[in-house]
């Protein structure tokens, strides 16, 4: 787990680079809050590294909401969804031991059930589940409650391009990303940089040929998500692997359009890659004959569905209280300078483009 905070500090670096000037220290302000809230709800339980990977998840679930929600809220985001990554981990550990046959008698009662979801559950390898797949799921409710960033839709729905304000930064964030993900299943490590790197050059030529110029935020995209796909694979022969790396790369650049187009914005691409890359190592696996038809879907669906609920929920609670947005002007004129009395780059003159 040494590594895992050089990925957290990516993922706040990929998140407030691809976002606007004038929210980039809200950015870190917001991702730091998360990232605290988490560690200390995961170290209840008296185990650092399940403090960091709750910090982490909870920090996941908060991308891409940087310059349009309050500190309050991510705080109250990143505190569920510690709390649901704990009770998967203890849930995964309940399926094992009643596939091992050492159940205690008040659980005895549940046998038949947690016999069938043991069958088709999935052990949680690179903390696939717990992780990667609950921090999509949750990071999809998220944005859909919160609403689009003010002018990211014209007044008849059309998406109105905001453009990175600092590409290189998410750069330098994702490459953190790679190195960070090893903290995960360090033997696994390999085959994700493979299945990411394979991910971004397929992304460079699916954003040349369908756009007509290569698009960074899409690879971007395309490369995170072909690092959690490739842990979901795991350990597997060449060939799966650059296919896992292609269709990753495919597919969440798609759902990144459908999202969009669907006015979810979500300007990380955390939902297509840490919510559905997944799915896409398990894809691989069926299709290769490496597991069953099926295997794992339960594991996806189970992890993806609670973490989209609890934020949806959390977030509609916050919203009704009229806690969950900053101010329209805050949005407007940069959260920055309106909650925090200073610009992440005083140097410049900031406007918009």
């Amino acid at each position: 787990m040494e590594m895992l905070p050089l990925f957290s500090l990516g993922a706040i670096l990929a998140e407030t680079g691809l976002g606007r000037a004038k929210g980039a220290l809200h950015c870190f302000v917001k991702g730091l809050t998360a990232l605290a809230v988490g560690i200390v709800v995961g170290f209840c339980g008296g185990d650092f590294n399940d403090a960091l990977l709750c910090g982490t998840v909870a920090l996941l679930a908060t991308l891409g909401l940087g310059d349009r929600i309050t500190l309050l809220a991510s705080a109250f985001i990143a505190a569920a969804v510690g709390i649901v990554h704990r009770l998967l981990t203890v849930f995964d550990q309940l399926l094992r031991f009643a596939d091992n046959g050492s159940l205690s008698l008040s659980l005895f009662a549940l046998k038949p059930v947690l016999d069938f979801l043991s069958s088709q559950w999935q052990p949680n390898h690179a903390f696939v589940w717990s992780v990667h797949t609950l921090a999509g799921g949750a990071a999809l409710g998220a944005l859909m409650a919160a609403g689009p960033r003010v002018g990211r839709y014209s007044r008849n729905g059309l998406p109105v391009p905001i453009p990175a304000h600092n590409l290189p930064l998410a750069v330098v964030g994702v490459f953190l990303i790679w190195i960070g993900s090893q903290s995960f299943a360090q033997p696994l490590w390999e085959s994700a940089a493979l299945c990411g790197f394979t991910a971004l050059l397929t992304s460079f030529a699916w954003t040349k040929w369908r756009f007509g110029k290569v698009d960074p935020s899409f690879a971007i995209t395309g490369f995170w998500a072909g690092l959690v796909s490739g842990l979901a694979l795991g350990k597997a022969s060449l060939l799966p692997l650059l296919s896992a790396g292609v269709l990753s790369s495919v597919v969440s650049i798609s759902v990144s359009l459908v999202l969009d187009k669907n006015f979810i914005d979500d300007p990380v691409g955390v939902v297509p890659a840490e919510g559905i890359a997944p799915l896409i190592g398990l894809t691989i696996l069926w299709v290769s004959g490496d597991k069953p038809f099926g295997a794992g879907l339960v594991n996806w669906v189970v992890a993806f569905a609670v973490g989209f609920v609890v934020t949806w929920f959390i977030c509609r609670l916050l919203a009704f209280f009229n806690l969950l947005r900053l101010r329209p002007m805050d949005e407007l004129e940069g959260a920055d300078l309106r909650l925090y009395g200073i610009a992440a780059y005083p140097e410049f003159e900031m406007r918009e483009a």
